[in-house]
């Protein structure tokens, strides 16, 4: 009986190596998802259009859906699913809201800043695609 138990603790010790040396553990490595910030000329198209209401001061709803203050947090793959949503919603139209549009124009983004924003969205994907 003694063996047989001595038997698995080796087992499960070899297992567990087996697993830390698997996800980097032992190997120095760290396993964090390298995220891709936002590059200034996107950034100052964000500043106007979208963090009054999608930062740290917006309200809400809009900070929950999207949350600028919190973009380094999101990781590569959830910012290159954040970018496409918000090129998609810029080229519609749909972003910034109606009510935005009516009483802040100089907020509405150009077609060349949602080109922008949209090329810049299809980088992402391609990077995360990459790694």
């Amino acid at each position: 009986m003694k063996r047989l138990y001595r038997f698995n603790r080796i087992k499960w010790a070899m297992f567990l190596i087996a697993m830390l040396a698997n996800i980097g553990i032992l190997s120095g490595q760290t396993v964090k998802e390298r995220n891709f910030p936002i590059p200034d000329s996107i950034n100052k198209i964000f500043q106007t259009s979208c963090m009054p209401c999608h930062g740290s001061q917006g309200g809400r709803l809009p900070g929950a859906r999207l949350n600028f203050s919190r973009w380094k947090g999101y990781g590569a793959a959830k910012e290159a699913e954040k970018a496409s949503l918000i090129c998609s919603a810029v080229r519609k139209g749909i972003m910034p809201p109606k009510s935005v549009r009516e009483s802040k124009p100089e907020n509405i983004p150009t077609k060349e800043q949602a080109e922008l924003i949209c090329e810049w969205a299809e980088k992402l994907k391609a990077e995360k695609r990459s790694k």
